[in-house]
């Protein structure tokens, strides 16, 4: 240690930090200047007392100024008592006396009082470019506005309705001379999708959109906008889609409910004349009744109602056969006459059937009885019809639907 403390660096390092220590606890680090008078009894210093409001001396009743600083920054320098005590009871005033100023545009000096004689007193800024005007009052229409963007899909929004519809707009006459929008503006958060009603405050607006500096009286108006949904009424078209079965016949597709109301834009309705419904009948094996959503065309918001009953009748798919040479027979032929079987020739008719293929196989291997009923017919020439017997789950159809027949009566033997 003794041999450190013998070192010249050590000294010169231990001088230069007392150096340093001295110099700083002579500053005043705060900003403040320290300093005596030239006798050296006092100690002067400086503060800068920042956001002094500006108060305004004029006739404001008739006049209107523009152009004042609202706050200044007052720097004093004195003696350190007399700075200490302004800096904290802040009990002076700056103000600009515009009683004698003539109207238009002039510089004119920001002037302080109640601080004391013993202070230099600089303020900053020391002088303001002042506007001064006469003051007039005007009526002027409000106009509502808002962002059409937050009105849900599918609604508009008519005409905006503002009370009260006018405001009296008070200020200097070159500035009331500029207003070119009286603009009542709505804020709302959200899709919009129901009349809306809101207090807006009025904004005064120049041609380049600025805005004024006035005084609007009410400064707020009620503004409500109807919000509606257009709608219209749209008849339902159906389409069928797929193949139906081999042996299933599709006879109609049908739906009672032929149209529905839609809803979107005016625009957007101006262009939909008839929506289209997809029904799949390809795995149809009876008569159905299904449910079928309806597709939402691009800009329509809502579909009442958006699903539709859709009825569908179908039938097994019909095949045909023919008998051929069936004779034709009689009923009820008196014992004592005679008949002849004058057309056809040959006694005998064909039978064509309808039905289902099973069906029809089952009345093929089935007997069918043609006949002709001549209970209560006397002698003579008839044309009579043909009745047909046989299975009752086909169709059928004779080649020929009547006969003639000539009946006598019997010779003695």
């Amino acid at each position: 240690m003794d041999k450190f403390m013998e070192n010249p660096w050590f000294i010169r390092i231990i001088a230069m930090l007392l150096a340093i220590l001295l110099f700083v606890s002579v500053n005043d680090l705060s900003g403040k200047k320290a300093g005596t008078t030239p006798n050296g009894m006092e100690n002067i210093d400086t503060e800068t007392i920042v956001n002094v409001p500006v108060e305004l001396y004029y006739d404001a009743e008739n006049l209107v100024v523009s152009g004042v600083p609202q706050t200044v920054d007052v720097k004093i320098e004195g003696q350190r008592r007399f700075v200490e005590a302004t800096k904290r009871q802040r009990d002076f005033k700056v103000y600009i006396d515009l009683s004698d100023v003539k109207i238009g545009n002039q510089r004119v000096p920001i002037k302080y009082s109640d601080i004391s004689e013993k202070l230099k007193v600089h303020i900053e800024p020391s002088y303001a470019d002042i506007s001064l005007q006469e003051k007039i009052t005007e009526d002027f229409k409000v106009e509502a506005e808002f962002n059409r963007s937050i009105l849900a899909d599918g609604f508009e929004a008519e005409r905006p309705e503002v009370e009260p519809k006018t405001v009296k707009i008070t200020g200097a006459k070159d500035i009331i001379e500029k207003i070119s929008y009286v603009k009542a503006t709505i804020d709302a958060s959200g899709l919009i999708n129901d009349t809306i009603r809101r207090e807006a405050k009025v904004t005064v607006l120049d041609r380049e959109l600025n805005k004024l500096d006035v005084i609007v009286e009410p400064g707020s108006v009620s503004v409500t906008i109807p919000v509606k949904n257009p709608r219209k009424n749209v008849p339902i078209k159906i389409k069928t889609t797929g193949t139906p079965m081999d042996d299933i016949v599709i006879k109609t597709v049908s739906t009672v409910t032929p149209e529905v109301m839609v809803f979107g834009r005016t625009e957007i309705l101006q262009d939909v004349n008839e929506l289209e419904v997809s029904v799949d009948i390809s795995n149809i094996q009876e008569d159905s009744e299904i449910e079928v959503p309806i597709k939402y065309p691009l800009g329509v918001n809502k579909i009442t109602p958006d699903k539709i009953k859709v009825k569908i009748i179908a039938e097994k798919k019909l095949e045909e056969t023919t008998l051929n040479d069936i004779p034709v027979e009689s009923k009820g032929l008196d014992p004592n006459l005679e008949l002849e079987l004058l057309s056809p020739a040959d006694g005998a008719v064909s039978l064509k059937l309808t039905g289902e293929q099973e069906d029809l196989k089952k009345a093929a291997e089935s007997t069918f009885e043609v006949f002709i009923n001549t209970e209560g017919l006397d002698v003579g020439d008839h044309e009579v019809e043909l009745e047909v017997e046989g299975p009752t789950n086909v169709d059928w159809e004779l080649s020929v639907k009547k006969v003639k027949i000539r009946l006598t009566e019997k010779e003695d033997v």
